[in-house]
């Protein structure tokens, strides 16, 4: 993968996280690691990553929180939940909360390149049509300003 983005790790068990890393250093996709839902505060504030890999429990939350946390950022970012073991229920649950996918070991290069290529362009497209949204508005308020004090813009 040629494209370059930043991509978040959190995590505080080695399995199956050694081997996603493993995999994703083969695939020339550099991460980011940090071992519970407050570290990924800090550092998603700070990096906005186009993805979140997260493990279901963590020292101080589980995989909700971090999908709550990445809905709350303001700028769209795709979450993926790892799993250690087959749970379907948990399959179920994980997509109706929000997040872009559940996966688990063992994790086959074609197919994992092909899952982190959807949820970055999904973070991307979902950017984009934000900062179309705003600037829209912001283009819509300028109008709307003109119409009620046109006033202003003859004295420019």
């Amino acid at each position: 993968m040629s494209d370059r983005f930043f991509v978040l790790l959190v995590h505080s068990r080695t399995v199956p996280f050694d081997s996603l890393k493993s995999a994703l250093t083969k695939l020339n996709i550099a991460t980011s690691s940090v071992g519970s839902l407050e570290g990924a505060r800090r550092l998603i504030r700070q990096t906005e990553p186009d993805l979140i890999f997260t493990d279901t429990a963590l020292p101080d939350g589980s995989w909700p929180d971090v999908i709550k946390l990445a809905n709350h950022l303001g700028t769209p970012t795709s979450v993926i939940v790892v799993s250690p073991l087959t749970d379907i229920k948990l399959y179920w649950a994980v997509r109706e909360r929000g997040a872009h996918d559940f996966i688990m070991p063992p994790f086959e290069l074609d197919w994992l390149a092909l899952i982190v290529q959807r949820a970055v362009e999904r973070a991307r497209y979902l950017r984009h049509a934000q900062a179309r949204a705003a600037e829209a508005w912001r283009v819509g308020w300028a109008e709307r300003h003109r119409r009620v004090f046109p006033e202003r813009d003859r004295t420019s």
